[in-house]
């Protein structure tokens, strides 16, 4: 490579939106490139008008929320329909505004973030944060995703401010740049003596300070980011390299020897915030590790472009197009797609998942939101515009025309030891059967005891897919309260109710599963007991009990040899209710998108429990409605045997 050459390159390290060439050195393809083949070219510009457009759509409409009033608590500050408060985090949308400002030339959204950015004055403080919500929780440790918002706003797009303005701005990055220097608990893993942060703080926290620092002339920002980027790279799990520390405990393995991971936040927070700071930083090393993860990661994306959290940590907060208030995944992927043409495929089928979770301008929390009658947190739309914006502010980059996702593959099974849980791939049929054990700060927030925690099929779409085993809100600011009457867990269990108390196997951590592979199918052995989310037995004492699944391209069988005395098999089936459902004590239809989901009951007798008036229960994580199917046991055997198929 020649001086002039290492030279232009150099001039324009943290410029990627001028950058025209391929860096591919050691890993080091960050930087995107600018487009030769003119298909290619088609593709990526397909690609980006449509994001172009959501991006509008959503924007457009957050302005209809922007209020207009006198007092400077309220001017400027945008409205949540479903929360009837104005979100601390809004000031993330200066990014999405100031892009289109750009793009369009239309002043109406320059104005708006300026507007903005002066309602944030309410929930600056002295020591240069900004608060998560407003007379909420005193939690500004999100600092550092609104400092990344504000960077990258100025970094395309100051030019098209005012002097004052800009410089305005700049100073508030500054505070909240010295801000997270001197608060050590969101960026430090060093975890003595201090409160229990999440990875995702501490990653962000690496493009962050060194953006920063380099946009305002501040190497101790760029020094105390590369301290802890070396650190971070001893937070990739040994096998497959899943990015852990989501939860307490973080370097403590569990029996089954995991460690704490949240597939949404690594891929919409904690991976693309690092791999911008590997760029910047040429972190050569960092840089070879995030590839690698963002490649595991990208093993649970469906086909259909949702991401499959059904086990995480903090799947509390999942919806099954993304994260509820993380940021997305577009931008980060994208600045490693030179070298992985399925992560711009990755990228264009959640656009398109997102649009069919659109109504009315706004992203819904979830694929049955709307048609519950469950209003959509404003939080949703500003977060993954401001994903969708980061994405747009990249240079095209040169990539094969298509590359099939891993998920779409036939491939049979596939074990991921970090997390003991196996992915099926069989004909039209994908399932997620799971056994991790890594707890969240609260108990019950994703399903333990050998669960099927997803099953998605080709035309029927999603068929379950699991929710907590008790639904709380562990982030009330960032949740959204239950407002129907009836609540259940969605992932299919065991269960037995005694005086009031739930016991299931879903909560189990003295769990044992087997595997037995016969060809292409596939056949679990789960014992287990039926506890409480505090591990507790019933009355009576420990009930242990079999269950077994088996995978095949015909579909899934579950069976129960003997069911306990007083126990039955929930089987919560999503179904929205704009969906035609036929039961019988045997069988369960649904018609969908033109084909029929069928569930036969050959041993046991079903049951429907109480259910709103539309005929289904809604759970808001991940957002689905479900029927909730109770199969009891045969009475001269204690039988269960069911039977999932599509036609």
């Amino acid at each position: 490579m020649s001086k002039g050459v290492l030279l232009m390159l150099k001039s324009n390290i943290g410029k990627m939106k001028n950058i025209v060439f391929v860096m591919l050195l050691l890993y080091a393809a960050f930087l995107p490139a600018q487009v030769q083949d003119t298909n290619n070219q088609s593709l990526d510009n397909s690609l980006r008008g449509e994001a172009e457009k959501l991006l509008t759509e959503w924007m457009d409409t957050l302005l209809t929320y922007q209020c207009a009033h006198p007092h400077p608590a309220l001017d400027g500050g945008i409205l949540c329909p479903a929360c009837a408060r104005m979100h601390g985090r809004i000031g993330d949308a200066v990014l999405p505004l100031m892009y289109l400002a750009d793009k369009t030339g239309n002043d109406k959204y320059l104005h708006a973030a300026k507007r903005l950015m002066g309602w944030m004055e309410n929930v600056h403080r002295p020591d240069g944060s900004w608060m998560n919500d407003v007379h909420v929780s005193d939690w500004n440790g999100t600092t550092v995703f609104a400092a990344i918002a504000l960077y990258e706003a100025l970094h395309y797009h100051g030019h098209l401010l005012d002097d004052s303005t800009r410089n305005h701005w700049k100073q508030r990055l500054v505070e909240a740049g010295e801000f997270i220097m001197n608060n050590p608990f969101i960026y430090s893993r060093k975890r003595e003596g201090m409160r229990n942060m999440n990875v995702n703080y501490s990653a962000s926290a690496t493009y962050a300070l060194y953006a920063i620092g380099e946009m305002c002339n501040r190497p101790a920002f760029k020094a105390q980011a590369r301290e802890i980027a070396t650190d971070l790279r001893g937070y990739f799990t040994e096998h497959e390299y899943f990015v852990f520390g989501e939860g307490p405990n973080v370097r403590t393995k569990t029996k089954n020897g995991c460690l704490p991971v949240d597939l949404l936040y690594n891929v919409e927070e904690t991976l693309p915030n690092m791999a911008y700071y590997a760029g910047m930083a040429k972190d050569v090393e960092l840089l070879s590790l995030i590839e690698r993860s963002m490649s595991t990661h990208l093993e649970f994306m469906l086909p259909d472009g949702a991401w499959d959290n059904s086990w995480g940590t903090r799947s509390f907060k999942w919806t099954y197009w993304g994260g509820r208030t993380s940021d997305g995944f577009m931008g980060g992927y994208y600045s490693l797609a030179a070298r992985h043409p399925e992560y711009v495929e990755a990228i264009r089928r959640n656009i398109g998942l997102l649009k069919k979770a659109t109504f009315d301008g706004l992203l819904y929390g979830g694929m049955h939101y709307r048609v519950s009658g469950i209003p959509p947190c404003i939080h949703h739309t500003f977060g993954h515009a401001k994903a969708l914006a980061s994405f747009l502010e990249l240079s095209p980059v040169e990539t094969a025309a298509y590359k099939e996702l891993p998920r779409d593959a036939a491939y049979g099974m596939r074990y991921f030891q970090d997390i003991r849980t196996w992915l099926m791939s069989q004909g039209p049929w994908r399932a997620t059967f799971t056994g991790y054990d890594a707890e969240y700060k609260t108990k019950g927030t994703h399903p333990m005891g050998g669960a099927l925690s997803l099953l998605w099929h080709a035309e029927a779409g999603p068929v379950f897919a699991a929710t907590m085993n008790k639904y709380q809100l562990i982030e009330a600011p960032n949740m959204q309260s239950n407002t129907r009457k009836y609540l259940m867990g969605g992932t299919p269990r065991i269960e037995l109710a005694e005086d009031g108390n739930v016991y299931n196997n879903l909560d189990d951590l003295n769990t044992d599963i087997v595997c037995h592979t016969d060809k292409n199918d596939y056949r679990f052995q789960v014992n287990t007991h039926l506890v409480d989310i505090n591990q507790q037995s019933p009355s009576g004492g420990e009930v242990s009990v079999e269950v077994n699944y088996a995978f095949s391209e015909q579909g899934v069988q579950i069976s129960v040899q003997h069911c306990p005395d007083a126990a039955y098999f929930v089987l919560p089936v999503i179904a929205s209710p704009a969906e035609e459902v036929e039961i019988t004590p045997k069988d369960v239809c649904i018609r969908r998108n033109g084909g029929v989901l069928n569930i036969k009951c050959e041993a046991g007798i079903v049951e429907v429990e109480s259910t709103d008036d539309d005929g289904r229960i809604f759970n808001p994580v991940p957002g689905f409605s479900f029927i909730p199917l109770r199969i009891l046991p045969r009475v001269r055997d204690k039988k269960i045997l069911i039977n999932i198929c599509s036609y």
